[in-house]
């Protein structure tokens, strides 16, 4: 279930999801920190296998929601998993009444992963925030759901409605984030603070994925405010 997408240090697993608007792919992401622990970010179904493979890799240290919009496994993680640290954005915090949270995500990096992830959130947008990461070591970009693309391992319909947002080949910004925009400014801001930072791929908890050139592609979602 798990691929390893960065010898000893970074892995996913795909999960196909069905919803009303069809059928979508969701993705989890595990870390191994420096320490030999893991970072589980946007965690999918625990199923037994999934907790069989995690266990061979490591310790679970802490599980990170960096989107308001994936919770719905939440609740299965924090009994498994009650010495983790659990972390989401402030807006998932609220609506998760129901569980307890050791903090919540914003743009300044967690002291767990000091010197090993960078962090923030892209500010500008009249909704929920979600927090972007980026792993050093494999120069990987990991995205909540922020992007929207056309790419063919994707289910047909959430390939269609990437389509349907702008989406080509290429990565889009979904109309409805766009349409919320209120400070152009703090976006172009936010977008030249991850454009500093040192990645050349990108993995995404909606599916994305972008082997190499990720810059050009991640800049091509933003390329309109800084028009």
């Amino acid at each position: 279930m798990l691929i390893e997408w960065h010898p000893n240090r970074l892995w996913y697993a795909d999960m196909p999801c069905r919803d009303l608007i069809g059928h979508h792919l969701r993705r989890m992401i595990v870390l191994k920190t420096n320490e030999g622990s893991l970072v589980v970010f946007s965690p999918i179904e625990l199923t037994t296998q999934l907790q069989i493979e995690l266990s061979e890799l490591g310790s679970i240290k802490a599980i990170v929601e960096p989107s308001p919009n994936y919770h719905d496994s939440l609740s299965d993680w924090w009994l498994a998993y009650s010495q983790a640290y659990f972390l989401a954005t402030p807006s998932l915090i609220q609506k998760r009444s129901d569980l307890n949270f050791d903090a919540a995500l914003g743009s300044e990096t967690y002291p767990l992963w000091k010197g090993q992830l960078l962090q923030t959130a892209i500010l500008g947008i009249r909704k929920p925030r979600k927090i972007v990461f980026c792993d050093v070591e494999s120069k990987t970009l990991l995205l909540a759901d922020h992007l929207v693309g056309n790419q063919n391992h994707l289910p047909y319909g959430q390939r269609i409605s990437a389509s349907l947002a702008g989406a080509y080949r290429e990565f889009r910004l979904p109309f409805i984030e766009r349409m919320a925009l209120e400070n152009e400014t703090q976006l172009r801001s936010s977008v030249q603070e991850i454009m500093t930072w040192p990645f050349d791929k990108i993995l995404s908890s909606n599916g994305l994925v972008v082997k190499h050139d990720a810059k050009e592609a991640f800049y091509e979602a933003f390329w309109w405010a800084f028009q």
